[in-house]
């Protein structure tokens, strides 16, 4: 039977570190409030619902009791290794296999709302194609899912508006067959949190929806 472990990327909730882009609508304090509410609200409905191995790879490396304090146990912690985030994800994998997984999963944390069951979606994808992806709104990509490293697929601006479409690209020049899983989208924009409200659920996002309540109130 295949092995299935889906890794998160986690960043400690920094004021300047995390979720700029929210500025001016938002204080660097409070753009960091709401990445952290959204990334413990994901660590805890992947830890009540996953049929799979769990882990956290997280940044800063000084960041280890945050995280040890915050994440809920069923999480395997690992620091972030690389510099730049091609790196980091190229690095994911390859641990991953090198420890007998041979169905592996990466989602951010800036998405809250993503369905559970698109991980699911994800892992079956996986057993008739190498490779899954999960699309959002700018350009970029949720979740990705291999059967193996494919350490060219991360040899890209993994920052550009355009990188789906360049991983795409990518993939089809590696002969890697791919199934694209229905689209949804990050928070990383004011209108991002505006467009927000009605798909977070008190019973799975209940620290983002108060958040949310609380910086969109009129």
């Amino acid at each position: 039977m295949a092995r299935r472990v889906l890794a998160l990327f986690g960043k400690a909730p920094v004021p300047g570190a995390v979720k700029t882009r929210l500025a001016p609508e938002l204080s660097p304090s409070r753009a960091a409030e709401l990445y952290e509410a959204m990334l413990l609200d994901v660590l805890e409905q992947h830890a009540r619902a996953s049929d799979w191995e769990l882990a956290l790879w997280f940044t800063p490396d000084d960041a280890a009791g945050w995280f040890a304090a915050h994440a809920p146990p069923a999480y395997r912690r690992l620091p972030q290794r690389g510099a730049d985030l091609a790196q980091r994800m190229r690095t994911l994998f390859e641990v991953h296999a090198a420890e007998g997984f041979d169905r592996i999963a990466l989602r951010g944390t800036d998405s809250p709302t993503l369905p559970l069951a698109r991980v699911e979606q994800a892992f079956a994808a996986l057993e008739h194609f190498p490779l899954a992806l999960c699309p959002d709104r700018d350009g970029g990509y949720n979740l990705i899912a291999l059967r193996e490293p494919q350490a060219r697929l991360f040899e890209l601006e993994l920052s550009s508006a355009s990188v789906f479409a360049a991983t795409l690209a990518r993939a089809r020049e590696l002969g890697l067959g791919c199934e694209i899983l229905p689209a949804h989208h990050d928070v990383d924009t004011w209108s991002d949190v505006l467009r927000l409200g009605p798909e977070l659920d008190p019973a799975r996002t209940p620290r983002t929806l108060a958040l949310h309540r609380s910086l969109t109130r009129a």
